[in-house]
């Protein structure tokens, strides 16, 4: 999958986390966690700028964790209080980029080292622009309507319609 799949992945995940959301969405560190989770989907595909062999350990739960601290450490760095939100960020946004890749037709570890079984589910090629595309405007649209469902202000509308009829 590539970079906007994944972001579309990330966003249709992230609508979920937004919709069920106890508290109100306006949360800085609900958003700090959307900025590291989102902004970190991608880092598993660095492999392929290192050279290193694609799918490997930063497409395992092993890698997750070592990107979870990652997050953790640049943050941290900021305020150790964000240091919890950077581990949930880095951590998810590596199991959501997993997520998006475990559909494809190439096969990985991606629960190592727990599991060596190799996944891959052969729906589509990671390059299938298509497809990538698919997800990148469900993502969004997905996003978009949780964050207007869960920030109007559906009373007060209702009662300004109610007075016009």
């Amino acid at each position: 999958m590539r970079s906007k799949g994944h972001a579309g992945i990330g966003l249709l995940l992230s609508s979920v986390v937004f919709l069920l959301y106890p508290g109100d969405v306006r949360d800085f560190y609900l958003w700090l966690w959307f900025a590291v989770f989102l902004g970190m989907i991608t880092w598993p595909d660095l492999d392929l700028r290192f050279e290193l062999r694609h799918r490997g350990f930063t497409h395992t739960l092993a890698g997750a964790v070592f990107f979870g601290f990652v997050g953790a450490a640049i943050f941290g760095l900021a305020r150790l209080d964000y240091a919890v939100y950077g581990f949930l960020g880095g951590f998810g946004g590596t199991l959501a980029h997993i997520l998006g890749d475990v559909f494809t037709y190439m096969r990985f570890r991606p629960l190592w080292p727990l599991s060596s079984r190799e996944v891959g589910l052969g729906w589509f090629r990671a390059s299938n622009e298509r497809v990538n595309r698919f997800f990148a405007k469900l993502g969004s649209t997905c996003f978009t309507l949780v964050l207007v469902y869960r920030l109007v202000d559906w009373e007060l509308l209702l009662r300004s319609f109610s007075g016009l009829v």
